[in-house]
Parts: C-alpha cells; structure tokens; sequence
C-alpha cells in the first residue's frame, strides 16, 4: 500500500511542471491560451487521485463566498474609538471613580483631536458635546450633594475638584455646541442615525475595491474643509458674545496637535474686523500677534518675512488703539477677571486687556536677527532685509512713547537697549544714509499708506478661506507691504540718540541692561576715534572683573568692544595700547569664536550637535562682523613693531622677557621654511616685513606692511599708513643701535637722521630715550653731535650678583605663596594692589601678586626691590576665561591702566 507521502510528492511533482509550463507560456507569444491551458490541466491533475487533504479544507479564504471583506474608513473608525470612550465614562459615572474619568477624558480629548483631523471642518461630533453636557450636570450633582463628598476617599475627592474646574474651563471653548445642544436636546439613537453617512461611505469604499482606484478617488474627494459657521453669518449679525466665544474657543485650541494655525491666524483676523468695540478689538489684535509667532516654534529656524511684517503691522494698530483710547490699559499680569466681559465696555471707562508690548518688540527683534543669520549675504534678499530696519525703529520708538505716558520706565530701558543694538556698531556716514533712506521712503507714493492699510486689501477672509494644510508657505503668495508712519523722526545726530537712551538705561535699567549698554557705548567710541575715552568708560564700569560670570552673549559683545578698542588705538598710534588689546584676542587661537564670526574646529575638542547649534544661534549677522584680516593685521604689526626690538636688544639685555608668544611663534615657523616665496596673506607680509626691520630696512618692511590689501577697509587708511611709516622708521632705528651698536665706537647723528630719513630732534629723542631706559651704553658729545657708545662688558662679579639678586627675590616670592596657601588670604599691606592691577616697579626685580578675577594663575605686584611682575588668567569651568597680562613694561610706564583689560571667552 503506497503511503499517503508519496501521494502527496507526486502532487507537489505534478505542481512543479504547471509552474514549469507557466513560465515556458510566459515566454511565448500566446502566453494567455497556453497559460490558460496549462492552469487547467495542472489544477486538474492535482485535483486527481486522493485530492486535497483534508487539514487544508476551508483553510483558504476564496473557498468561503459567504465571508466578504468590509472595508471601514477612518471616519468610522475614529468615530467608534469615540463612542466607546464616552461609554466608559458614562460607566464610571455611575461607581463615582473620578480618577479614572480624569483619565479617560484626557483619552477622549485626543481622541477628539484625531477625529477631527480625519473629518476636517464638519464640527464637534455630537456624542462628545451630549458627553459634556451630561458631565457637567453629573458635576453639579456630585458637588452639591455634601455628605456623598465628605465620604469619598481623599483621592476621589481631589480628582472630582480637579475635574470640576477642568471641565469649567473646557467648555467654555464649546458654548456654542452647548446651548444649541441643550435647547434641542437628541437622544442616543439620534446620534446613531447622525453616522448614517458615514455608513454610506464605508458601503462605498467597499465597492471602491471591486471598482477600482477611480472610485477611491470619488469618496475622498468628499473629505472638503467646511467654512466656520461664524464666517457665513452677516457682520452686522454677529454679536459681542459670539466674537468673545469664538476667541476663547480659538485661544483654548491653540498649540493642539493637529490645530491649523493657518485658519486660526485668518480667523483671529476676521474676528478682528467684527470686533464690536475698540477693547474687543485690541483682545484680539493680541491673540493675532501671538497666532502669528505660533507659525515659527522652532528655534532653529526664522520667522518668515511676509509673517514678520504682518506681525509688525499689527502692533502699530494696537499702539495707534491705544493711543486714540487712553482709558485701555494692556497688563501682562491681567487674566481676564472673574467674569467675563458680555458687552463692550462704555467709552472712556478705564479697562484693562492682556498683553505684552515690550515681549513683542523683544521678540521681533529676535526674529529679525535671526532671518540675517540665515540669509546669504552677498544677495540682494540680505539688503532688502537690511532696508526692514527703520520700520522696527519706529516700532520701538512708539513703544517707549506710549511705556514713558503709563510711566513703566523699565519697560522703556529694556526697548532703549534694543535700539541702541541697532544703533551702536553704526558710523555717522551709514546712520545718516539709513536717515535719508527712511524719509525717502516716507515721501514715496507706493508706501505712503498707513501700516493697517494692508490688512484691507486682501478683501473678505472669510471668502479665502481653502487648503487642505496649515502650511505658512501659503501665506506668502501676496507681499506685505509695510509703510513707516510719517510722524517717525530720526534724530539727526546719532550721538545725541545714544545720550538720551543710554541716560534712560543708566538710571532705570538693570544690571545686565546697564553692562551692555556700558560696552555699546564703548565700541562706538572706538569707531568714532575716541579711545581714551572709551578706555575710561570700560576702565570705569569694572566689567572686565565680572565679565566671566554674564552670559555668553555679552561676553561676545565685550570681546567685540576690546577688538574695537585696539583698532581705535592702532589707528591713533598707540601701538603698546593696540597690543595689549589685540594680543587677549589671539592669545587663545579662538578668535572667530570670541567674536561670534564662525566656528573654529579643533582636533582636540570635540561638540556636541545640542553645542553646535547653540554656537550657530550665536553667530552675528555678516554686517556686524569685524573683518578678521584688518584685526590680525594690525595685531602682528604691532607685535612685529614691539618685539623686533625687543630680539635686538636681547644681545644687551639677556633678561628680557617675550612680548608677544605668538609672534614669536610665527616667527619661528617661518624661519624653518626651505624656501619662503614672495608674500600671499597678512603673515606673509608682516613676516617678510620682520626681516627687512630686523636688518635695519625699513623701506622694504614698509612696503611689505603697505601692500597688505586690507588697508582699504580702514577709514582715513592714508593718515594710518603715514603713522605706520613713521613708527617703522622709530622701531627700525631703536633695532639698528641694538644691533650693531656694539660694533661702533661712535655715531653720527646726521648718519642717522639721512639713513633713517628722520628729522634730528626726533633722532636725538629717540637716541637718549634708549640711554636712560633701555640700556644703551652710551653718551653724547655736543660738540660733535655724536653718540660715543661705551663698549662696556660686566664683569664676572657683577653677573653672578645680579643671578643672586633674582634668586632672592624668587625666593621671598616663595615665601609670600606659602604664606598665603597657609593663611588662606593676602594682607593688602604687605602686597599691594590686588586684582587686575599691576605692582609699582621698584628696581630691576621680579614679583608676583594676587590676581582673585582671573583664575589660578597671580601676578602683578613688584618684588622686594624689583620690577612688577606678570599676571594670566586660565580657563573658567563654566563660561571660559578672561586672560589679561600684566607686564610693568613701557607699556606700563606709559599708561598703566592699560594693563586692567581682559578678554572674554567661552570654552
């Protein structure tokens, strides 16, 4: 007897030549008729014999007609979730547990945000409003009714209070559905006869799938937005208490998942023509500026400008509101009262709105500086931007103008400071061509219109209401056109300007609002070629003591008043000054970083993404930036100016300390070059210019320095290379005596002056200033105008009392440092001045201080019958470090305060 395994091999033999001959029938051209033909003898032949087991009977589907496939749609799907949802409380209702009903109605909730995601516009399904109004009832019950509450557990009971007041804020966004719910009131069985359509559309979809895609094509065509019922009434039909209703349902919406923020912001607008009264209409000019900055959550991205401009549109209508109703107040701290408002209050009694004018001006600000981060700015989309600019001026001057009548004078220092961060990087000539612009626009006929003009032009909302999605591209399809008020005055002296808004800063801002307006003022001193002034301002503020504790953004606004700072003193001749400024900024290696111009990558540190994206939002716009090649010019020139010398005059003095590390740096890296080419970029031609100083060439170092091509970037650059002549041909001439000075036992002060192309007394100056300080070993003959040089060696008692001398110093200064870790502290008796200030200068010794603001590191005070010493600072753990030298040096014999800055950084 054959095994029923072997009968069941030949029916799976007999299945491989049907898929054989299929796909031989495939090949052919007659693939139907020979496919056709092949199925049925190979279904057949399985058919032979003992035919299909019986474990796979009714195991296919196709065999069973009676069974057919019902497609739902996700209305219905949704809808029943609902219902069976609105049963579970009802059911929870009744055994009193609040817990879970507070639970399940979090659950109902979003439930109801994904069914009317799925049927778009078509309103609140009537089971949930008959489940609030049932909810509602059940409360009062349960509240009233004292004794049941007294035996509730205290976790039942807090639930029910809870729920009492959730339920009396969430419906206040369903009045509407309320009380036409409770006037008609329907029954279950209504409800069920209300999804009669929906029933047709799954009947539908299932034919759709025996029809065909077309089909599908026809139900979801269906699925259309329907327009709010408030939009197609009449405006002179709509009532306070419907535009008031239909705000807090608006407001009670906002930030939903699946919320159109596109029809709410259209919505909000037309409930703003229909506003009965000038108070309702300022309630709901404020949900439409804060609807508007719904549209930009992200941090990471801008506010689109088309939005940008409507939003600052708007707030010129809530100051033009307020300032016609003097009686309005808008109060941040103002929740609405206890009752609501039913009716517009009378004219001219005082009334109070929610709302926040100087967060909105802060906010657009934000906004703004955002949008030139981003932009690419060598387009012309950067400079139509820029041109937005005086329309935010004005904003913020209105602002302060309506803040100084409610006499909120804090609120105006805050809006002081905005403007004074557009306007403090700012020269005369760019300020008065902003000036000019802005009253050429004023005079122009295409924006001479007032700025709530704009609003109507785009006619009926409640006619343009369509789209499926909330995307805020759609927005953008008409330009908005913003027109600066015609009674906005620029003052004519931008001097003037800052005076007033810094005194308004000074005396009602904060600590942070006064540091930052202090740093303003000092950069723009510095563009406007006062330094001492700004020396003393920042000298006087003491920032750079406290400057590492504030947050990272003024610290990048304090770094780019020190770069300032130098430049203006490069400019003014004041070489030591620049240097002292400068050298903290490239010092770290970080200058890009400091000054918030880009992102330096290093090998040995790695970022985070969350780091990297707070250092991209804190990245200044392209027309703030400093230009890094001007800076690194000015910076090595003057360290080139300063240290070269300073290398000759080692062969004198074999103490001399280093000035610039990162000159000297560079300086090596460049004597190791095989071959050096002619100069490229600013190191290039600043060391090539190095050697030519260091031979006494000071033609060629010249025009080493003058063909740099960033000169052209400076202002008054022909006054500045004159400068630099003259102070190359100084430096060359101290570098020459130096060097060879040794080697002569006479020199001709006329040889002098012609080789150096000095004038006599300027020689002669220079000559006796080197006599008496740095170490020249020579005198003067008078009758012949010669410097005799005394070739003078010290003898070997000499040096080793000198060696003896700095070792005692060093030793008392080990001495102090003991004490001091022993102590705990230092006697201002017995060191001196502490923090940021350095030591009077006593001898040729060598101390160190206390230096309490810059980290581990001391320095400053003189030693016992020595010189002052040199003070660093080290990284902060937080924010970074504030580095400052302090070297009694002729830096410091020349202007000793000088040596209190410091740079901020960040790690």
């Amino acid at each position: 007897m054959a095994s029923r395994f072997w009968e069941r091999g030949n029916s799976s033999e007999e299945e491989d030549e049907h898929d054989d001959s299929t796909s031989d029938s495939e090949s052919n051209a007659d693939s139907d008729s020979n496919g056709s033909s092949s199925v049925s003898s190979s279904s057949s032949s399985s058919d032979g014999g003992n035919g299909k087991s019986k474990f796979l009977v009714g195991s296919d589907s196709s065999d069973d007609e009676t069974n057919k496939r019902v497609v739902r749609s996700a209305r219905d799907r949704r809808g029943e979730d609902l219902k069976a949802t609105c049963d579970e409380i009802r059911n929870k209702m009744h055994i009193n547990d609040w817990s879970s009903i507070q639970s399940l109605f979090d659950k109902l909730n979003k439930q109801l945000d994904k069914t009317v995601k799925t049927e778009g516009s078509q309103g609140v399904p009537r089971p949930y409003i008959r489940l609030l109004h049932e909810l509602d009832e059940y409360i009062g019950k349960s509240w009233d009714d004292k004794s049941a509450r007294k035996k509730m557990s205290t976790t039942n009971s807090r639930a029910l209070t809870t729920m009492r007041q959730r339920l009396k804020k969430h419906n206040a966004g369903y009045q509407d559905a309320l009380m036409a719910f409770r006037a008609h009131p329907v029954s279950s069985e209504d409800d069920l006869e209300g999804d009669v359509d929906s029933s047709s559309d799954s009947e539908t979809a299932s034919q759709a799938l025996q029809t065909g895609d077309t089909a599908f094509q026809r139900v979801n065509s269906r699925q259309e937005k329907k327009r709010d019922k408030i939009l197609t009434m009449n405006p002179e039909d709509i009532e306070y208490v419907m535009v008031n209703n239909k705000l807090r349902e608006v407001v009670t919406s906002r930030g939903r998942k699946g919320v159109d923020r596109q029809d709410q912001v259209e919505l909000l607008e037309y409930l703003a023509k229909v506003a009965k009264g000038p108070v309702q209409k300022l309630e709901v000019l404020v949900h439409v500026v804060s609807a508007l900055f719904d549209m930009t959550p992200s941090l990471t991205t801008h506010m689109p400008v088309h939005l940008w401009k409507k939003c600052i549109g708007i707030l010129f209508q809530i100051l033009e509101l307020l300032k016609a109703n003097s009686n309005i107040i808008m109060d941040e701290t103002y929740d609405g009262g206890e009752e609501q408002r039913t009716e517009e209050p009378p004219i001219g009694e005082p009334a109070r709105v929610w709302g926040n004018l100087v967060a909105n001006v802060e906010r657009l600000d934000d906004e703004m500086f955002r949008s030139l981060q981003v932009i690419d700015p060598h387009t012309h989309k950067f400079m139509q931007r820029m041109q937005d600019e005086p329309i935010f001026l004005a904003l913020a001057q209105k602002s302060s103008e309506y803040l100084e009548q409610r006499k909120d004078m804090k609120a105006v220092a805050r809006i002081a400071l905005r403007r004074i961060e557009h306007l403090y990087y700012k020269t005369d000539v760019v300020y008065d061509a902003i000036r000019a612009h802005t009253i050429a626009q004023q005079q122009s006929d295409e924006l001479a219109t007032q700025p709530h003009e704009q609003q109507d032009e785009k006619g009926d909302l409640g006619d343009e209401l369509a789209g499926d999605d909330a995307d805020i591209n759609a927005l953008a399809v008409e330009p908005v056109v913003v027109a600066i008020p015609k009674d906005f005055v620029m003052d004519s002296s931008i001097h003037d300007l800052f005076a007033q808004l810094t005194s308004v800063i000074y005396e009602h801002g904060d600590e942070r609002t006064k540091a930052r307006a202090s740093i303003c003022a000092t950069y723009m001193r510095c563009i406007h070629d006062d330094f001492y002034t700004a020396r003393d301002m920042l000298l006087m503020s003491h920032l750079q003591d406290n400057v590492q504790q504030m947050d990272i953004s003024t610290q990048i606004l304090y770094n780019r008043a020190m770069g300032q700072l130098g430049l203006c003193a490069f400019r003014a001749g004041l070489i030591p000054e620049a240097h002292a400024c400068l050298s903290e900024l490239y010092s770290s290696g970080r200058v890009k970083e400091l000054l918030a111009q880009g992102m330096a990558m290093s090998r040995w540190q790695e970022k985070t993404p969350e780091q990297e994206k707070l250092e991209r939002r804190r990245q200044m716009p392209f027309h703030m930036h400093i230009n890094l090649e001007l800076l690194e010019s000015c910076h090595l020139i003057c360290a080139m100016l300063l240290e070269v010398p300073n290398i000759a005059a080692a062969t004198v003095d074999m103490k001399r300390r280093v000035i610039s590390k990162h000159f000297r740096r560079l300086l090596d890296n460049y004597d190791r070059q095989t071959f050096t080419g002619p100069p490229e970029n600013v190191r290039d031609h600043v060391m090539a210019a190095t050697k030519a100083l260091g031979g006494g060439n000071w033609e060629v170092a010249y025009e080493h320095l003058a063909a740099i091509p960033v000169w052209g970037l400076m202002p008054q650059h022909q006054q500045v290379l004159s400068m630099l002549k003259e102070r190359v041909q100084t430096e060359a001439l101290r570098t020459y005596l130096f060097a060879n000075g040794l080697h002569y036992s006479s020199v001709s002060l006329a040889q002098l002056s012609a080789t150096f192309q000095l004038p006599s007394k300027k020689v002669h100056s220079i000559v006796s200033k080197l006599m008496m300080e740095e170490g020249l070993a020579g005198s003067w003959d008078q009758p012949t105008d010669c410097v005799i040089i005394h070739n003078a060696q010290p003898s070997r008692l000499q040096t080793l009392a000198s060696d003896l001398s700095e070792r005692a110093a060093g030793l008392v200064d080990l001495n102090e440092r003991a004490l001091q870790l022993r102590t705990g502290g230092i006697r201002e008796e017995d060191d001196g001045d502490t923090g940021m200030k350095v030591g009077r200068p006593r001898g040729r010794g060598r101390g160190r201080g206390f230096m309490p603001q810059l980290g581990d590191r001391d320095g400053g005070r003189g030693g016992r019958g020595g010189r002052g010493g040199r003070g660093g600072g080290r990284f902060n753990a937080q924010y970074g470090y504030v580095s400052g030298y302090a070297r009694a040096t002729d830096l410091e014999r020349r202007d000793p305060a000088m040596t209190q800055l410091g740079v901020a950084g960040r790690r």
